[in-house]
């Protein structure tokens, strides 16, 4: 790799998206079986998805047929 190479994101932009995400974002770890991590990762990938894009489109689904959301909020 190229040491010269500029990174993607300034200085002030990586703070930002820190100061955001402190703000606006939590963090959790989900902890499950082998067997469902396995279904898990088989329907991201099939999906074409990222991980973090899946788990959140799954939770918001769950949530909207739940009730518990709708498509206002």
């Amino acid at each position: 790799m190229d040491i010269d190479k500029k990174p993607k994101t300034s200085d002030a932009q990586r703070r930002a998206i820190a100061k955001y995400d402190a703000e606006n974002m939590t963090r959790y770890t989900v902890k499950y079986s082998n067997k469902i991590y396995t279904k898990v990762e088989k329907a991201m990938n099939d999906s074409g998805m990222n991980r973090n894009a899946w788990t959140v489109q799954a939770i918001r689904e769950k949530l909207e047929r739940d009730g518990y959301i709708n498509d206002e909020n």
